[in-house]
């Protein structure tokens, strides 16, 4: 099993069920993507804050029942657990965030506890993004990932980019910039790449230094590795949410990529397509924690999607 260090916001998301019903689930993209690596059987470490308050109490008693997950969060007693509000564009029908963030806890993270940390058994660390937007944050985020670095550490990256949480776009690319520069693995959306203004040459000529994945929603997703693309179509489901269907992609992606003992194009497919597998069944329940318990019920999902395309020919 791989061994992977999670460093960044863990929230409660409020995700519109209809237009007057929000249901509430515990999210966080990173916290979203080190639970579902211990599902799948990896150990985790994860680093996060909450507030002192209902919300935070319903996390604590959400990691005690977790295997493979080894909990570091922090109660913050001055602060409150940072809300997430999900709702659907009724015109565009794409979901959009809205996050309560006034003296919350996500970004607040100890230096302390960054520093003094013994990387030495990880085997990947993996942070989000949220943090960028809040220049207290930043600075502990940067020189956490400059020590990793230095002692040879992976550092995989989810863009995960919210616009509201910026004062312009333009502010956001400069400070992700460097966090991108600074990864060995990024996980990108279709539409994140539009903002970025990244066309797949400059993808392509940046795989040569990294791993990098993109999530295409129904279309799927690709991998760009050593100046080549890699792609595999999306699993058909019945959608009823697609909060965390990203994350959960992701994990399984890393689930695979790191427990390969060789990486060639059989493998990267795999990867992806065990990926693609995880984000099906997240958008097939609400809420982003709620799709599988372990690698087996993936495993059987992709077994069953199999039979069904020599059964029909496909």
């Amino acid at each position: 099993m791989a061994k992977i260090l999670v460093v960044g916001e863990v929230l409660m998301d409020f995700i519109e069920v209809d237009r007057e019903l929000y249901a509430a689930s515990i999210g966080g993209a990173p916290f979203n993507v080190g639970t579902n690596l211990a599902r799948l059987g990896d150990k985790v470490t994860f680093i996060g804050q909450v507030g002192n308050d209902f919300f935070g109490e319903e996390v604590y008693d959400f990691v005690k029942k977790l295997e493979n997950f080894d909990s570091k969060i922090e109660t913050l007693n001055e602060c409150n657990t940072t809300v997430a509000l999900n709702a659907e564009d009724p015109n565009t029908h794409q979901r959009k965030f809205s996050f309560v963030r006034n003296n919350t806890a996500d970004y607040k993270f100890n230096s302390d506890t960054l520093s003094n940390l013994d990387l030495s058994d990880f085997d990947l660390i993996h942070i989000g993004s949220l943090f960028l937007s809040k220049d207290e944050s930043l600075p502990i985020i940067e020189e956490f990932l400059t020590k990793a670095k230095n002692e040879g550490k992976k550092i995989s990256f989810d863009v995960n980019f919210r616009s509201d949480i910026f004062e312009s776009v333009n502010e956001a690319i400069s400070r992700y910039q460097k966090f991108i520069e600074m990864a060995d693995f990024v996980k990108f959306s279709d539409e994140e790449l539009k903002v970025f203004s990244l066309s797949e040459d400059k993808l392509l000529e940046m795989s040569k230094g990294k791993v990098i994945v993109v999530t295409n929603g129904s279309k799927g997703s690709m991998l760009y590795i050593n100046g080549k693309i890699y792609m595999h179509n999306a699993y058909r489901v019945k959608v009823f949410d697609t909060v965390g269907a990203g994350d959960s992609f992701y994990s399984g992606f890393l689930h695979t990529y790191l427990n390969s003992d060789k990486h060639d194009d059989n493998e990267y497919i795999n990867s992806l397509k065990f990926g693609n597998a995880c984000g099906a069944l997240t958008c097939n329940k609400y809420g982003a924690l709620s799709a599988y318990e372990s690698e087996k019920e993936v495993l059987k999902f992709i077994n069953r999607r199999e039979k069904r395309k020599v059964a029909f020919n496909i």
